[in-house]
């Protein structure tokens, strides 16, 4: 696959930085990047910032390997992308479906969502963001790096690539539904970045304030090599400043109550007294249904093993792709 985009944004010079990266990473493997690599001393990192407050590391490993702007380029000009691995958006407004994809026959079968290379680009140069979603199912390096950082956390890990042209802002301040550890890999990139309070809510959505008040926030630059953890609620935005902005969100997404609600639930549903009630519940009354149904929950809680529960609801997430 070769790079064909030959715009301000879209370099295909042999001596640009980021082709010299991949050519450097398609002779070498990049070695395994863990947590250490990125926060430093792990435990400092989980007593004094995890889920509770943004900070900025200086990676003691190089991230310039996991992933460049060329390997985007030669992904897209391939055109065997498929949604939903991919997206493109601008000031939040994602592109629609029907113009970043086309259909492509496949063994006489017409298959819809293959990604449209013209539209992508065209986009990217009006400003647009492209953004790659969960490439560790196909890209080796980020496999690593998400397999290699997920031991140290119980919870779901995904990857998301985001290329960014210069002075746009992708998306207006906004929280994510997990922890997120943003590593930079090319370009610069200033963040904004609020504090944990009565206004962050668990689930992705826009900020409902607006733009983040000054005393509640934080403002930082990141550069390639640089690396933000935000927790969990945390909004922010970003801007791509000097150069095209290449970075790589990792999110850690816990267990929800509904989820940890869900194992408990698929553990009581399989208990033979429960499918014993469901067989004989017309001969009990209303009040001794209630009886029963609740000794059994009551005796599920009080038996759960918290390692194999917190284990079952990461699972649940694997299937999740966003």
């Amino acid at each position: 696959m070769t790079t064909t985009q030959k715009s301000r944004n879209t370099p295909d010079a042999d001596d640009t930085p980021n082709a010299l990266a991949a050519q450097a990473t398609s002779a070498t493997p990049a070695a395994r990047i863990a947590l250490k690599d990125l926060v430093g001393d792990t435990d400092a990192f989980f007593r004094d910032h995890w889920a509770t407050q943004p900070a900025v590391f200086r990676a003691s490993a190089d991230l310039t390997g996991l992933i460049t702007e060329q390997e985007m380029w030669e992904e897209v000009d391939c055109g065997l992308l498929i949604r939903p691995y991919f997206t493109a958006f601008d000031e939040g407004v994602r592109t629609a479906v029907s113009e970043m994809t086309r259909s492509r026959t496949i063994v006489g079968h017409h298959v819809p969502g293959y990604i449209n290379p013209a539209q992508i680009k065209a986009d990217f140069a009006a400003g647009g963001t492209f953004k790659f979603s969960q490439p560790e199912h196909w890209h080796p390096r980020l496999r690593a790096l998400v397999q290699a950082l997920a031991p140290e956390f119980r919870a779901e890990l995904e990857s998301f690539v985001f290329l960014s042209p210069p002075g746009k802002t992708a998306i207006a301040a906004h929280m994510d539904g997990s922890h997120v550890l943003v590593l930079q890999i090319a370009g610069v990139k200033d963040w904004v970045v609020g504090r944990l309070d009565e206004t962050s809510t668990s689930d992705s959505d826009r900020y409902t304030g607006g733009v983040i008040p000054y005393d509640r926030r934080m403002e930082v630059t990141l550069r390639p090599g640089d690396v933000l953890y935000m927790p969990h609620g945390t909004p922010h935005s970003a801007t791509a400043r000097i150069g095209t902005s290449l970075h790589i969100a990792v999110t850690i997404e816990e267990p929800t109550p509904q989820d940890l609600a869900n194992v408990f639930l698929a553990e009581l549903l399989g208990l033979p007294e429960f499918e014993a009630l469901t067989r004989h519940h017309h001969e009990l009354s209303l009040a001794e249904r209630l009886t029963r149904l609740r000794a059994l929950l009551t005796r599920t809680l009080g038996a759960a093993d918290e390692t194999q529960v917190l284990k079952q609801a990461v699972r649940l997430k694997a299937g999740h792709l966003g």
